[in-house]
């Protein structure tokens, strides 16, 4: 799979004396990595990123889930995901490869026991209290203090019994809402996360219930009702889940043909493969790539942005009656600044171009616009605009024109959905307040 978008980070087997574990502390770890925890990524390693204090947004794997205090995110190898800004955030990153985990003394894994890092099927972060926070905080600090003595006794025994502690307490105590907790006691329950570790073994080339049954020596009649009781959904449902989030990884994420994702996916047929991903997402496999990678624009223009606000730029603003006007290519007005150092040194409002395939980039960037602020746009206009090295900056609320472009230079502007689907376009829905 080339990767066009997304780095693929690792652990080096010699981190800190071969503990292949890394603890680091926030906002240390975003001031030292910018941008790329803000972009889109993934890891060879599990991750746990507890956000003690802060607010914003995390991107995991096409869905966005709200940061605030006491949230801890559970990341899986092979999960994307971005942030969408150091925030100030405040709190704890933890980093393993699964070999730091592995159980010695039986044949089933940590993650099976504890069942917090469950990638495809469930949410990937849970709430605690702010007692628990204070427990948790004690566990932290002996880790970090046991983490500096490389060369004590028992060094790496001590710290994977730290980590598992961790784990056992988020388990009992965090609030994971739509999630069942899954109890390894139970026959069901033990099935079915076999039942998902070898999906996730094998999604590539095995798609059917029998196949899968087979594999755990019990029929697809008693597979369905062990998966049924645990998951509350069938087990064809969750293996097509699967298929399908790695669909959309490889579509967004890389330079494959669709032809060639469906291959590597184990179709035999692409023409297949399209209607499996039409039925399931309700998008041609094209056009999910296109609206993808236009977000993907979008959102790293406005991580540049915080790099150039001290230079001269031109700042555009479709705009009516005096406020952003929220679809961009239908706009009466615009509103263009001229900004230099932050500040607004010129405003004027201008006439905009008769709504037509590619008027509007054609024409802010016959202006010598730098900047789009806008609400919503669709991929045509996106692409445009990024050929022109017009930055976008989409998602931005239909509010007051002057607002806005003081919140935008204040780097305070809150973003919501910069998507513009042509045919849902009569209604204000681009809010980013």
């Amino acid at each position: 799979m080339k990767k066009e978008d997304v780095r693929t980070y690792t652990i080096a087997e010699n981190t800190h004396s071969g503990l292949e574990l890394e603890l680091q502390f926030m906002p240390r770890f975003f001031a030292n990595n910018r941008p790329g925890p803000m972009m889109p990524h993934a890891h060879e390693f599990y991750q746990i990123i507890w956000f003690r204090r802060g607010h914003g947004v995390h991107h995991v794997d096409f869905r966005d889930y709200p940061v605030t205090d006491n949230t801890i995110f559970f990341i899986a190898p092979g999960q994307v995901h971005a942030f969408d800004g150091p925030n100030d955030y405040e709190g704890v990153i933890i980093h393993f490869n699964a070999s730091f985990m592995a159980d010695e003394e039986s044949s089933e894994s940590v993650f099976l026991k504890y069942d917090v890092f469950n990638a495809y099927d469930s949410l990937p972060y849970c709430k605690i209290t702010n007692e628990e926070a204070d427990r948790l905080m004690l566990l932290v600090n002996e880790m970090n203090r046991e983490y500096s003595l490389s060369g004590a006794f028992a060094h790496k025994d001590y710290m994977q019994y730290l980590v598992r502690l961790f784990l056992i307490r988020v388990q009992r105590s965090g609030e994971r809402r739509e999630v069942p907790k899954l109890y390894v006691s139970s026959i069901a329950n033990r099935t079915f996360v076999r039942f998902r570790q070898l999906l996730e073994q094998n999604f590539h080339s095995v798609h059917t219930v029998q196949e899968y049954a087979d594999m755990l020596n019990i029929s697809a009649r008693t597979l369905t009702k062990y998966v049924s009781q645990s998951a509350h959904r069938s087990p064809l449902q969750i293996i097509n889940e699967r298929i399908v989030l790695e669909a959309k990884r490889q579509i967004q994420h890389s330079t494959l043909s669709i032809k060639e994702v469906a291959y590597q996916l184990g179709f035999e047929d692409p023409s297949y493969f399209v209607k499996f991903f039409k039925r399931l997402t309700g998008k041609m496999p094209k056009d999910f790539r296109t609206e993808k990678n236009a977000s993907i624009i979008i959102h790293r223009n406005r991580l540049i942005n915080n790099k150039n606000m001290n230079m001269k730029q031109k700042i555009a603003i479709p705009t009516a009656e005096g406020k952003l006007f929220p679809h961009f290519g239908k706009a009466p007005q615009v509103t263009v600044f001229e900004v230099e150092d932050k500040k607004i040194i010129n405003k004027e409002v201008l006439q905009a171009p008769e709504h037509a395939h590619g008027a509007m980039p054609n024409f802010l960037n016959g202006l010598g616009v730098t900047d789009v602020v806008c609400g919503g746009l669709g991929a045509g206009a996106v692409n445009l605009l990024n050929q022109m090295n017009i930055a976008i900056h989409g998602g931005a609320p239909a509010e007051d024109v002057d607002a806005v472009m003081n919140a935008f230079l204040n780097e305070t502007l809150q973003y919501g959905d910069a998507t513009c689907h042509h045919d849902a376009c009569d209604g204000h829905h681009h809010q980013g307040l």
